[in-house]
């Protein structure tokens, strides 16, 4: 049924000379021998021995798959074999051992390979899964990166703010052996590099995939989940960053002298470019990096302020934030799926997989019908992420903007359509906003409608005026309205001398007191006469 094999290394040591110990592989008993007559010839002392630091334990039972396993001693084989033997005795017929023949980082290079491909975001999950495989310097991605860049071109890319991990060592331990404790020693060292809860919890996240996606789909039994008893780090990262005071005029001029300054150089490299189609820039000579420079230089004189402006960042930003789209989706964009005429666009593939329609208002495609349209991109946008990047940073510096990203246009958005159709007398529900923006979960949507302090106190002001004008105000001489704050410093209402209780003074009269109001002034009245 089981057989134990010591697989261990053999050690040829010297007695009086500890610098002539040598290790050789289980594979490899003719080789440490020969070693050990050269010794003994030239006189020394040496013994060969085996260590029993790798004893492979092997069960064959009809009915089973057979397992193997390595382990550290006979004993320990031994107990396994016991373990096994009593599992199988209780009808367990799962194969944990499966687990303990494969690393974490090999599941990482195997995710890395197949099931990243199949994401939309392949090439930010294959960065941090490659990071975590070069940290710990695990050799076949390690070959397979070298292999990569001897045949490609481009020169290697580096990243200064990379900040190595340490405590990783759980990558290169068996599957089935990971504890909440491998991660928890990870956590706390990345904390004390400086990184960020939410930039730790997002690992976790891919790291969590990865081994269910092992459990799940690759089928490696575990007894107890790794992450089970885990605690990842806590945060609180939701942004609530609005554009205040004269932020948006400061904002809008930056982004025009963002297009200005756009237009004037597309227009100096499509003189250069005319320019070199002529010939070269001296008879003999060709074009190069110096001649290139002193074009541009002519050029930019010669174009001066005569040169179409381009509201490309412009229509993008008015875009964003009208139409309450991702980067993504707005950068991803076509002509063949903007319809201007219709006052829509449509996206065909989202963040969470389903297409949408967004409104276009009109000064937005005023905008739009600016914008060139080129026969081999069919984007409205065509700029890359990096390049939207640059200049919305540019953008910032110059507008003295601080603290508002590109993502924030798209929350600006939601909470100025939400606040202008609630002051026009025509709020959205829940439903309408998140058929607008893509969200499927209500939860998500809540936290871009934020109402403005100042908006909520008038609104509050408002309600407060209204109950107040309710028949059902009053009840036993105190105000009755909805808000424990509001009932806790209502005042008692003062007894008139009939004995009926009058609501204090509040510039209106009640309905439920006209008749003795009336009475009451009707006496006067008479007194008076």
């Amino acid at each position: 049924m089981a057989s134990i094999t010591n697989r261990s290394n053999y050690l040829v040591t010297v007695e009086d000379d500890p610098s002539l110990a040598q290790r050789f592989p289980f594979s490899e008993p003719k080789q440490a021998r020969r070693y050990l007559r050269e010794l003994r010839k030239q006189g020394k002392r040496a013994v060969l021995t085996q260590l029993e630091d790798k004893i492979q334990v092997r069960i064959r039972e009809q009915g089973y798959p057979v397992v193997t396993l390595n382990v550290g001693s006979y004993q320990e084989a031994e107990d396994e074999i016991e373990r096994i033997r009593v599992e199988r005795k209780q009808g367990r017929r799962v194969d944990f051992n499966k687990g303990r023949r494969i690393t974490l980082a090999a599941l990482f290079l195997k995710y890395y390979d197949e099931e990243c491909p199949q994401h939309k975001g392949c090439q930010t999950e294959r960065y941090t899964l490659g990071a975590f495989l070069t940290d710990i310097a695990f050799g076949p991605y390690l070959e397979r990166k070298r292999e990569e860049e001897a045949q490609s071109k481009k020169p290697r890319r580096t990243y200064k703010r990379h900040v190595r991990r340490t405590d990783i060592e759980w990558l290169l331990k068996p599957f089935g052996d990971l504890e909440p404790a491998d991660f928890d020693r990870y956590v706390k060292a990345r904390l004390r590099q400086g990184i960020k809860p939410s930039t730790i919890d997002r690992e976790f996240d891919l790291i969590a995939a990865v081994i269910n996606w092992a459990i799940g789909t690759l089928r490696y039994p575990v007894e107890i989940h790794p992450l089970k008893g885990f605690k990842r780090p806590r945060y609180f990262n939701e942004r609530n960053r609005r554009l205040r005071g004269d932020e948006p005029v400061r904002l809008l001029e930056a982004i025009r002298e963002e297009d200005r300054i756009r237009s004037f150089n597309l227009a100096v490299e499509q003189h250069i470019n005319a320019r070199q189609l002529e010939g070269p820039p001296r008879p003999g000579k060709a074009w190069n990096k110096y001649f290139i420079m002193q074009a541009r230089k002519r050029a930019r004189k010669i174009i001066g302020d005569n040169f179409v402006h381009v509201p490309l960042w412009e229509a993008l930003c008015e875009y964003l934030i009208t139409t309450t789209s991702r980067r993504g989706e707005a950068l991803a964009l076509t002509w063949s799926n903007t319809f201007l005429d219709e006052n829509m666009a449509v996206y065909t593939d989202t963040k969470n997989g389903r297409s949408r329609d967004v409104p276009i208002r009109q000064h937005v495609i005023d905008l739009l019908n600016q914008l060139p349209r080129d026969t081999i991109d069919d984007r409205v946008f065509p700029v890359t992420a990096d390049e939207l990047d640059g200049a919305w940073s540019r953008i910032c510096k110059r507008a003295g903007v601080v603290d508002y990203h590109i993502h924030d246009n798209r929350h600006e958005g939601i909470s100025i359509q939400a606040e202008v159709a609630r002051s026009a007398g025509m709020p959205f529900d829940i439903v309408s906003l998140s058929a607008l923006t893509g969200h499927r979960d209500v939860r998500s949507l809540g936290r871009y409608m934020n109402l403005c302090a100042g908006e909520h106190a008038h609104q509050m002001d408002q309600a407060y005026r209204i109950a107040e004008c309710n028949d059902n105000a009053y009840r036993k001489g105190r105000l009755r309205v909805s808000g424990l704050g509001h009932r806790a410093t209502t005042t008692p209402i003062q007894e008139n001398p009939h004995g009926a209780a009058n609501p204090p003074s509040t510039g209106h009269r009640h309905a439920a007191h006209a008749p003795h109001d009336r009475a009451s002034g009707a006496a006067d009245s008479d007194g008076a006469t």
